[in-house]
């Protein structure tokens, strides 16, 4: 029977660094990766936040009028009025395009000298 012979040092340092070179491009290549959320994907996310902020302020979801959606360049925006002040104030969600940030960018609030003593939600 014919023996196997050991890789060398040098030839195990080669192949441990082309699996470590391979193991960051892909690493690179799925972190650079721009994929785009769909339109319901965004919406399922909006409507989730707008359900935990209507929980966390004990403001019913009644008080708000119907979503509007908007997209824009970098991401989505969802609106939805607040009806004792549709005028002034509404709740609104933008998500990011590939949709891994979401942020309040406006919480209602009819009267603009202060905040109304709700708690604020962080996310």
């Amino acid at each position: 029977m014919m023996a196997i012979n050991a890789p060398s040092a040098t030839r195990r340092r080669r192949m441990l660094l082309v699996g470590v070179g391979i193991g960051l491009v892909v690493a690179a290549v799925a972190l650079l990766w721009q994929r785009e959320i769909d339109a319901p994907t965004a919406a399922k996310i909006a409507d989730r936040l707008q359900l935990q902020y209507t929980r966390g302020s004990g403001d019913p979801r009644s008080n708000f009028g119907r979503r509007e959606d908007a997209r824009w360049a970098d991401g989505w925006e969802f609106r939805w009025r607040y009806r004792p002040c549709p005028e002034r104030a509404s709740l609104r969600i933008w998500i990011s395009r590939d949709g891994r940030r979401a942020t309040y960018a406006e919480l209602p609030q009819c009267t603009p000298e202060g905040p109304t003593g709700r708690q604020i939600l962080k996310v």
